[in-house]
Protein backbone atom coordinates (compact mmCIF):
# COMPACT_ATOMS: atom_id res chain seq x y z
CA UNK A 1 0.00 0.00 0.00
CA UNK A 2 1.77 3.63 -0.91
CA UNK A 3 1.67 6.50 1.64
CA UNK A 4 -1.23 8.02 -0.20
CA UNK A 5 -3.44 5.47 0.04
CA UNK A 6 -2.14 5.04 3.33
CA UNK A 7 -3.61 8.59 4.43
CA UNK A 8 -6.94 8.18 3.00
CA UNK A 9 -7.68 4.89 5.28
CA UNK A 10 -6.19 6.51 8.39
CA UNK A 11 -9.05 8.34 9.10
CA UNK A 12 -11.41 5.70 8.79
CA UNK A 13 -9.36 3.59 10.71
CA UNK A 14 -9.27 5.83 13.91
CA UNK A 15 -13.11 6.30 13.31
CA UNK A 16 -13.85 2.42 13.13
CA UNK A 17 -11.10 1.10 14.92
CA UNK A 18 -8.17 -1.62 14.29
CA UNK A 19 -10.44 -4.60 14.99
CA UNK A 20 -12.98 -3.66 12.15
CA UNK A 21 -9.44 -3.10 9.81
CA UNK A 22 -8.44 -6.36 10.98
CA UNK A 23 -11.91 -8.14 9.15
CA UNK A 24 -12.17 -6.39 6.13
CA UNK A 25 -9.89 -9.10 4.19
CA UNK A 26 -10.05 -12.25 2.83
CA UNK A 27 -8.85 -15.36 4.67
CA UNK A 28 -5.48 -14.14 6.21
CA UNK A 29 -5.23 -10.80 4.24
CA UNK A 30 -6.31 -7.61 6.27
CA UNK A 31 -7.37 -4.53 5.30
CA UNK A 32 -8.50 -3.05 1.54
CA UNK A 33 -6.69 -2.06 -1.05
CA UNK A 34 -7.54 -0.22 -3.82
CA UNK A 35 -7.02 -1.15 -7.36
CA UNK A 36 -6.81 0.61 -10.68
CA UNK A 37 -8.06 -2.08 -13.50
CA UNK A 38 -7.43 -0.73 -17.18
CA UNK A 39 -6.19 -2.73 -20.07
CA UNK A 40 -9.13 -4.74 -22.32
CA UNK A 41 -12.05 -4.81 -19.41
CA UNK A 42 -15.01 -3.61 -20.19
CA UNK A 43 -15.55 -0.87 -17.29
CA UNK A 44 -12.15 0.43 -16.47
CA UNK A 45 -11.84 1.97 -13.42
CA UNK A 46 -10.52 2.44 -9.63
CA UNK A 47 -11.89 -0.20 -7.01
CA UNK A 48 -11.52 -0.25 -3.33
CA UNK A 49 -12.08 -4.16 -2.47
CA UNK A 50 -10.89 -6.68 0.71
CA UNK A 51 -7.30 -7.64 0.31
CA UNK A 52 -7.33 -11.03 -0.64
CA UNK A 53 -9.77 -11.04 -3.38
CA UNK A 54 -9.09 -12.70 -5.89
CA UNK A 55 -7.89 -11.67 -9.23
CA UNK A 56 -10.81 -13.15 -11.43
CA UNK A 57 -13.39 -11.55 -8.97
CA UNK A 58 -11.44 -8.01 -9.52
CA UNK A 59 -11.94 -8.61 -13.50
CA UNK A 60 -15.44 -9.33 -12.69
CA UNK A 61 -16.41 -5.65 -11.25
CA UNK A 62 -14.88 -4.65 -13.99
CA UNK A 63 -18.03 -6.40 -16.45
CA UNK A 64 -15.08 -9.06 -17.56
CA UNK A 65 -13.13 -8.85 -20.35
CA UNK A 66 -14.08 -6.62 -23.28
CA UNK A 67 -16.36 -7.91 -26.20
CA UNK A 68 -16.74 -11.20 -24.63
CA UNK A 69 -12.79 -12.48 -25.13
CA UNK A 70 -11.19 -14.68 -23.61
CA UNK A 71 -8.53 -13.16 -21.49
CA UNK A 72 -4.87 -14.03 -22.01
CA UNK A 73 -2.76 -12.91 -19.36
CA UNK A 74 -3.06 -10.09 -16.13
CA UNK A 75 -0.22 -7.85 -14.63
CA UNK A 76 -1.27 -7.72 -11.55
CA UNK A 77 0.62 -5.02 -9.68
CA UNK A 78 1.94 -2.15 -12.08
CA UNK A 79 4.75 -2.37 -14.96
CA UNK A 80 7.06 -3.71 -13.05
CA UNK A 81 5.48 -6.84 -11.86
CA UNK A 82 5.22 -10.08 -13.74
CA UNK A 83 2.13 -11.25 -15.78
CA UNK A 84 0.10 -13.90 -14.88
CA UNK A 85 -2.23 -16.29 -17.06
CA UNK A 86 -5.65 -17.28 -17.35
CA UNK A 87 -5.78 -20.21 -15.51
CA UNK A 88 -4.40 -18.42 -11.98
CA UNK A 89 -7.22 -15.85 -11.70
CA UNK A 90 -8.43 -17.62 -8.41
CA UNK A 91 -4.98 -16.29 -6.93
CA UNK A 92 -5.06 -13.37 -4.30
CA UNK A 93 -4.41 -9.66 -4.38
CA UNK A 94 -2.40 -10.39 -0.87
CA UNK A 95 1.46 -9.52 -0.97
CA UNK A 96 2.50 -13.37 0.08
CA UNK A 97 0.28 -15.07 -2.25
CA UNK A 98 1.58 -12.85 -5.25
CA UNK A 99 5.00 -13.17 -4.39
CA UNK A 100 4.76 -16.85 -4.12
CA UNK A 101 3.25 -16.85 -7.74
CA UNK A 102 6.22 -15.48 -8.69
CA UNK A 103 4.69 -11.64 -9.38
CA UNK A 104 4.07 -9.20 -6.77
CA UNK A 105 1.19 -6.52 -5.85
CA UNK A 106 3.02 -3.72 -6.91
CA UNK A 107 1.27 -0.41 -7.03
CA UNK A 108 -1.82 -2.54 -7.61
CA UNK A 109 -2.31 -0.87 -11.62
CA UNK A 110 -3.83 -4.15 -12.81
CA UNK A 111 -3.59 -4.49 -16.96
CA UNK A 112 -5.87 -7.51 -18.22
CA UNK A 113 -4.90 -8.57 -21.65
CA UNK A 114 -7.11 -9.93 -23.94
CA UNK A 115 -6.26 -12.94 -26.00
CA UNK A 116 -5.38 -11.69 -30.18
CA UNK A 117 -3.03 -9.33 -28.22
CA UNK A 118 0.59 -10.43 -28.52
CA UNK A 119 1.70 -10.74 -24.95
CA UNK A 120 5.79 -10.60 -25.73
CA UNK A 121 5.01 -7.46 -27.74
CA UNK A 122 3.17 -6.38 -24.62
CA UNK A 123 6.26 -7.25 -22.13
CA UNK A 124 8.89 -5.16 -25.01
CA UNK A 125 6.48 -2.26 -24.34
CA UNK A 126 7.16 -2.73 -20.36
CA UNK A 127 11.27 -3.05 -21.79
CA UNK A 128 10.93 -0.17 -23.42
CA UNK A 129 9.87 1.93 -20.65
CA UNK A 130 12.76 0.59 -18.23
CA UNK A 131 15.39 0.74 -20.61
CA UNK A 132 14.46 4.48 -21.42
CA UNK A 133 13.73 5.74 -17.83
CA UNK A 134 17.62 3.85 -16.34
CA UNK A 135 19.41 6.46 -14.67
CA UNK A 136 22.39 4.76 -16.65
CA UNK A 137 24.68 4.98 -13.38
CA UNK A 138 25.00 0.78 -13.62
CA UNK A 139 26.15 -1.16 -16.60
CA UNK A 140 23.68 -4.39 -16.31
CA UNK A 141 21.00 -1.92 -16.70
CA UNK A 142 22.17 1.02 -19.20
CA UNK A 143 23.92 -1.65 -21.77
CA UNK A 144 21.23 -4.74 -20.86
CA UNK A 145 18.08 -3.32 -21.04
CA UNK A 146 19.16 -1.86 -24.41
CA UNK A 147 20.50 -5.17 -25.76
CA UNK A 148 17.45 -6.98 -24.73
CA UNK A 149 15.13 -4.36 -25.88
CA UNK A 150 16.99 -4.48 -29.77
CA UNK A 151 17.09 -8.04 -30.06
CA UNK A 152 12.95 -8.36 -28.69
CA UNK A 153 12.55 -5.74 -31.13
CA UNK A 154 14.23 -7.66 -33.94
CA UNK A 155 11.88 -10.93 -33.30
CA UNK A 156 8.67 -8.83 -33.22
CA UNK A 157 9.41 -7.27 -36.74
CA UNK A 158 10.57 -10.15 -38.09
CA UNK A 159 6.95 -11.99 -36.97
CA UNK A 160 9.18 -14.48 -35.44
CA UNK A 161 8.76 -16.61 -32.44
CA UNK A 162 11.54 -16.04 -29.45
CA UNK A 163 13.23 -19.51 -29.13
CA UNK A 164 16.74 -21.07 -29.19
CA UNK A 165 19.58 -18.88 -28.40
CA UNK A 166 17.63 -15.47 -28.87
CA UNK A 167 15.41 -17.01 -26.16
CA UNK A 168 18.21 -18.24 -24.06
CA UNK A 169 19.93 -14.35 -24.66
CA UNK A 170 16.20 -12.89 -22.87
CA UNK A 171 16.92 -15.12 -20.00
CA UNK A 172 20.34 -14.84 -19.26
CA UNK A 173 20.09 -11.21 -19.23
CA UNK A 174 17.34 -11.39 -17.13
CA UNK A 175 19.48 -12.89 -14.86
CA UNK A 176 22.36 -10.64 -15.10
CA UNK A 177 19.93 -7.62 -14.70
CA UNK A 178 18.14 -9.14 -11.68
CA UNK A 179 21.58 -10.19 -9.80
CA UNK A 180 23.67 -7.15 -10.32
CA UNK A 181 21.52 -3.82 -10.95
CA UNK A 182 21.94 -1.53 -8.42
CA UNK A 183 18.09 -0.48 -7.84
CA UNK A 184 14.84 -1.95 -8.73
CA UNK A 185 14.69 -0.54 -11.93
CA UNK A 186 17.51 -2.54 -13.22
CA UNK A 187 16.11 -5.66 -11.03
CA UNK A 188 12.51 -5.93 -12.29
CA UNK A 189 12.80 -4.49 -15.92
CA UNK A 190 12.75 -7.98 -18.03
CA UNK A 191 10.43 -9.43 -15.39
CA UNK A 192 7.70 -8.69 -17.49
CA UNK A 193 9.17 -10.33 -20.60
CA UNK A 194 10.37 -13.69 -18.87
CA UNK A 195 7.00 -14.03 -17.50
CA UNK A 196 4.87 -14.69 -20.62
CA UNK A 197 7.49 -16.85 -22.72
CA UNK A 198 5.61 -19.86 -21.68
CA UNK A 199 2.00 -18.21 -22.52
CA UNK A 200 0.74 -18.28 -25.33
CA UNK A 201 1.29 -15.62 -27.94
CA UNK A 202 -0.95 -14.06 -30.23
Amino acid sequence: MNSVETFAHVPIIIERGADWWQEQGVGDAVGVKFFSVSGDVAEPGVHCVPMGTPVGELLDRCGGVRDGRRLAAVQPGGASTNFIGPDQLDLPLDFGPLTEAGTALGSGAVVAIAEGNDLLAAATNVLRFFRNESCGKCVPCRVGSDKAYTLLREVLDDGARLEGPRQDRIIELEEVLRRTSICGLGQVALGPVTSVLDLPRA
